[in-house]
Order: C-alpha cells, then structure tokens, then sequence
C-alpha cells in the first residue's frame, strides 16, 4: 500500500443493528503524500457532460461573431433605398457606400490571422465585438457620405476579422466527432443575421429611420463581449505558445477526460513537425490545402449568393415586385429559408459528409441560376423567379454556405491555421467585392437572364472542383486531416 498523508479509518456507526459502515480521513504522520485512494470523484461521463456544455456555450457565444457578420452586411440592402435620398447620393456614390464595407472586410481579413495567432482568437474575438459595438452607433449617427463611410470601412473591418476568427475558434474548441455541425453554427448564425437584419429593414422602412437599421447591431455585439470575457482561450492556440498546464486544463475543462492528455500530445507532434511562417503555406502537400480552401472561398463568393444578399430587393423589383417594401418583405421571405436549410445542414454534415453535401448543393445551385435565367428571358412573373430564388438559396444552405466555412477551419495545420485562414478569407472578401462591385453592370451589359446564366455556368465549375479535390473530412481530428496532407504529398512525390 502507497504510503500518504491521510489514512481512511472504517468507522461504524448506528446501533447494533443496521449499522452503517462509513469512511473517514485522518491524518498519518508519517508522510507527507496525498492518499492513494481518493474519495470518489466525477467519473467522465459526467466529465463529458459538463465539458459538452462548456463547448455549447462556448459555440453559442461565439457564433455571434457570425451573428453580426450577417447582420452588418446585409442590412444595407434595405437602408441603401433611405440613403441615396437623405445623403443625396447619384448611383455611383451609392455603390461605393454599399462597397465600402466590404473594403473594410477585405482589409480585416487580411491582418486577422497574424492578430489572432499573435493575441489569441479568444481576445480577437473580444476586441471583434467592441469594434462591432461602436462602429454600428457610428454608422447610424453619421451625417453625411464621408462620415458614413468611415463608420462602415471599421464595421467591414470586423467583418472580415470576425469571418476569420469565429470559425477557427469553434473548430479549435470543438471534439471531432461534432466538430461539423458546431463550426455551422457559424453559418446559421451568419443567415440568422440576414434575416434579422432584412426583417428590421422591413419594420423600420415605414418611417425611413435607417439610422436604427444600423444602431441595433450593438446589442448582440455587447453580449459578445460580455460572453467572451468568461469563455475559454483555444487550448491549441495555448500549445502553440508554449502554455502545456493551460492547454491540458483547456481540454479538460471541453470535456475531454482521459483523451486530454493525448489530444494535446496529438497538438504538440503536429507543432513540432511544421515550421511557422507564411511561406509554410505553399510547402508540398500544404499547397493543395491552401488551393482547396482559396478555390472554395472564391467559388462560394462567385457563385452569385451576394447577389442574393445584397440585391435581392433590386432584383425582385427588376421582375416586377410593386413596390420596395415588398421586395424587402420578399427578401426577407429569401433569408428565412436559408436560415431553415442552414439548420438541416447541420444536422447532415456530420452524418452525410462535407463532400456529399458539397456536391449535392452545388449541382442543385446549377439548376436554380438556369431556371431563374429562363425566367428573366421569358419576362415570367416575379413570384416565379421569387421561389426560383428561393430554390438557389436551399441548395446554397446545406451544401457551399456552411461547408466552405466549415472546410478552411479545419484542413490547415495548427501552428500556420491563423495565416491560411487569413489567405482563405481574404480570398472571400476579394471575390466578394468584385461581384457586389460588378454585379448591376454586369446585368445591364448581359442582362438579367445572361447574368444567371454565368453564374450557373460558375456552380458547374465549383461542382468540377469539389469532385477533383476536396478530400472528406468527416470524424477526423484537425491533426488527422494535416496528416491526410502529408500522405498526400508523399504520394504525389514519389
């Protein structure tokens, strides 16, 4: 028997009959070590409950983030139609201050990754909501172009980082055998935000108070930030930096009981094998990582869903809605259904796969945008092209929206995630700012028909690519998929 500081004494007590046998500590001074058998403690089924809604919490919290990504970029699309009139703004002023968020986005994508592996995606996230906060309120105080824009270039700012840094966040957080649908929680946050963000639109464009459309984003940003200030850092994250007794205790406190230790492990081979740096990204078996998730972020973005987002109202006026604020309420209509399939996919992608549902969606988007062009080019009635729209949405819902998101959080190696990241979503904001920027010429040099036609013409191209490349990533651990990398290029190589 190990020798310890407490002994356990069998003591009785109760009468002579139906004693009760109990134990008590006492102590032994003959050592200075802790017992060697301890008083019953939480098995890891309980472990695993409360890490599990440790992790809920923690997904719930952060996938605000996404929250007011939807929100902040889609709110424009019905206070652009108050805007031009208060601000007095000829069409190519209004397409700049509908643009220059996405600027914004641009820029913040570009600099979140170095920012997140540098202070941690937890602070990131914290300073995202802040920012969030206050540029919401500025945008809705503005008092002319200038101001207003400044505002929205820091609101777009957030956006990208926020693009960045929610996913990676749930990913590293999240056990791989949910790690699919707590990630696309991201993306029904973000279709929440749409919806929401038309919905306000649609209750505030009676009186023209676009102001408001923009101020009520703080809300959810402050429970971000109070969420964030009690919410874990990334124990894969705390390896990277060194911190092994934080890490450990992260997992732990995620649930992991007795696969902690080796999780971390797990993390720290990884580290060891990779050199960090940017130039890391383009290494052999890397680059077809980087390739995957870049094609994926461009073919999402031009595939013509900002079309949806941002000009939906235009759109539906174009095939003949009344008035604005029926193809506001419309659009609205539009983002409610993507918020339902966005649920389903979750649901599915753990189940069915990241490559079934690409492929599904993707073939599904091909034939909506051909039918929505055949629409046009037949002059149909609006409500054909409003539920042929609503078709597109659907098959953008379970398959492209959520996976691609899920897909470039959780294919790169832990001690370069931060910077491919980075380049992915940077790709994203890109691509975005040239369909939004380009999106109303293009349907006067095309038309309305020829316009959907290319962007069915695109999906059949995003179908090509997720058949030729992109692996399933099912139930595997972050360090198994980099793995599946390194096997790749060794195959490749030889």
């Amino acid at each position: 028997m190990i020798a310890s500081k407490y002994v356990r004494i069998r003591e009785n007590q109760g009468g002579t009959r139906g004693d009760v046998l109990c134990y008590a500590w006492r102590e032994d001074p003959l050592t200075e070590q802790r017992p060697a058998l301890n008083p019953p403690s939480p098995g890891p089924a309980s472990i695993r409950n409360a890490g599990r809604g440790t992790v809920i919490i923690t997904a719930a919290v952060a996938a605000l983030g996404g929250l007011l990504f939807g929100y902040d970029t889609s709110v424009i699309s019905g206070a652009m139609l108050f805007l031009r009139a208060d601000f007095h703004l000829s069409s190519t002023q209004l397409e700049f201050a509908v643009g220059i968020a996405l600027a914004g986005a641009l820029a913040g994508s570009a600099v979140a990754g170095y920012g997140t592996d540098r202070w941690g995606r937890r602070t990131v996230l914290l300073a995202t909501g802040i920012g969030f906060g206050l540029f919401s309120v500025f945008s809705g105080l503005s008092l002319g172009l200038v101001s207003f824009s400044i505002a929205r270039f820091f609101v777009g700012a957030c956006i990208g980082v926020a693009s960045l840094v929610t996913p990676l966040y749930l990913a590293e957080m999240s056990p791989a055998r949910i790690r699919g649908a707590l990630v696309s929680l991201n993306q029904l946050a973000i279709t929440v935000g749409i919806v929401v963000a038309y919905f306000v639109d649609y209750a505030l464009a009676a009186g023209r108070d676009w102001r408001w459309m923009f101020i009520t984003a703080v809300f959810p940003a402050i429970v971000l930030v109070i969420g964030m200030l009690v919410l874990p850092e990334s124990p894969r994250w705390l390896a990277r930096k060194g911190d092994r007794d934080r890490a450990l205790r992260g997992f732990y406190r995620l649930g992991r009981g007795d696969e902690a230790e080796a999780e971390l492990r797990e993390v720290e081979q990884a580290l060891q094998e990779e050199r960090e740096g940017f130039l890391a990204l383009f290494r052999p078996g890397f680059r077809m990582a980087v390739l995957v998730g870049v094609g994926l972020a461009i073919l999402q973005q031009i595939s013509g869903i900002n079309t949806i987002i941002y000009y939906s109202p235009e759109i539906l006026r174009i095939s003949g809605y009344p008035s604005a604020k029926a193809a506001i309420l419309a659009a609205a209509v539009i983002g409610v259904a993507n918020v339902l399939v966005t649920i389903l996919s979750i649901f599915l992608v753990d189940r069915l796969g990241r490559r079934f549902l690409l492929l599904f969606g993707t073939a599904g988007m091909t034939g909506a945008l051909a039918l929505i062009g055949y629409a046009f080019y037949r002059q149909a009635a609006g409500v054909v092209v409003f539920y042929e729209m609503i078709a597109y949405v659907v098959f953008f819902g379970i398959g492209l929206g959520p996976v691609m998101w899920l897909l470039i959080s959780e294919i790169y190696p832990t001690k370069i995630r931060g910077k491919a990241m980075s380049l992915a979503t940077l790709s994203v904001w890109g691509a975005n700012w040239l369909v939004a920027g380009t999106f109303l010429s293009l349907i006067h040099a095309a038309g309305p028909a020829g316009t959907f036609w290319i962007f069915g013409f695109i999906c059949i191209l995003a179908f090509a690519f997720c058949f030729a490349f992109v692996p399933e990533t099912k139930g595997k651990t972050l360090e198994a998929i980099e793995a599946h990398w390194r096997s790749f290029s060794h195959e490749n190589s030889s």
